[in-house]
């Protein structure tokens, strides 16, 4: 008798403490200040493979992997645009605009708290050891957008282009 009163108090605590771990948190939502880096576009004008193509991945550092969705990465030639949205608009004349993935799923939405430091890592994937192409640090400010430019003096140049919105979800 002691052992099944003991087994329907556990359960009936199970029952009723159950809906209160399914439940959002009172924060559950995004913080007021919370805002959002939309990567727009990387175009390549020079790439760091002699054989045609850069196997380019992204990384959120302390975060890890940003774009592609998964490894490995994304084979990139010269003249390449990548865009991450529907806007190419950021991409030169007369290059090769190229989607990021899916255009359906968004790769490039990263959020940060208001002031908060972002540091963005481009690689690209080799056999034998991975190179890292350029690491920059974007400061979460509402209404910023810029241009970064990674590059090697007579070996690779990447542009990437970014903005800081609000954060539109809760």
């Amino acid at each position: 008798m002691t052992t099944s009163w003991r087994r329907s108090a556990a359960l009936l605590g199970l029952v009723l403490t159950l809906p209160l771990a399914h439940a959002a948190p009172a924060s559950a939502g995004h913080a007021s200040d919370e805002l959002m880096i939309r990567l727009e576009s990387l175009y390549a004008s020079d790439i760091s493979e002699s054989g045609g193509h850069d196997e380019l991945y992204l990384l959120r550092k302390g975060n890890g992997l940003v774009w592609p969705g998964e490894y490995p990465g994304i084979s990139v030639a010269a003249n390449d645009c990548i865009v991450f949205g529907a806007d190419s608009s950021m991409c030169p004349d007369g290059s090769n605009v190229r989607p990021a993935g899916d255009q359906n799923v968004n790769w490039a939405n990263l959020r940060a708290a208001g002031g908060e430091q972002v540091t963005l890592e481009l690689w690209d994937e080799d056999l034998i050891g991975d190179d890292k192409l350029g690491s920059s640090t974007i400061t979460a400010a509402e209404g910023d957008s810029g241009t970064v430019l990674w590059r090697k003096s007579g070996d690779w140049r990447y542009h990437f282009n970014y903005r800081v919105t609000t954060n539109p979800w809760p």
